[in-house]
């Protein structure tokens, strides 16, 4: 149901960081109908759906020995390449189910919250629209 990839650092032996990729869905939400308005202004009248296809960014951990060397960012963009050249599932966003500790990163990475009803949970919805990123990759 998932894929869980390892880095190593090859001299060490050390785990880097891991990361894992799943299935997922962006869904309409009618209690959320502004955000959701926001989504669709980004996609074709003759695309639009209540569900769009996704890949969800499971875990992603980085080890202490490692942190800030800018390796979490370098995976976000790994995903965010993968999924958008020779992409074969067709999917729209990245979402992450972030910790909220963890918010700040994933903002700091282009990723905006889905919903306000989860902003006192252990953990909150968040996504990142992949054809923006596309659009800018291919004026580059």
């Amino acid at each position: 149901m998932a894929v869980t990839y390892l880095l190593v650092d090859r001299q060490t032996q050390k785990t880097v960081a891991y990361f894992t990729l799943l299935n997922d869905k962006v869904s309409y939400d009618p209690e959320e109908r502004s955000l959701w308005n926001r989504i669709n202004r980004r996609i074709s009248n003759n695309k639009r759906r209540k569900t769009y296809p996704s890949v969800k960014i499971g875990r992603l951990a980085v080890s202490m020995d490692y942190e800030h060397q800018g390796i979490g960012r370098a995976i976000l963009n790994f995903v965010k390449h993968a999924f958008t050249n020779g992409n074969r599932t067709g999917c729209r966003f990245i979402t992450v189910d972030a910790y909220a500790a963890a918010t700040g990163f994933y903002i700091k990475n282009s990723f905006d919250f889905f919903t306000q009803k989860d902003r006192k949970d252990a953990t909150r919805l968040m996504f990142f629209d992949l054809k923006p990123f596309k659009d800018a990759q291919k004026k580059n």
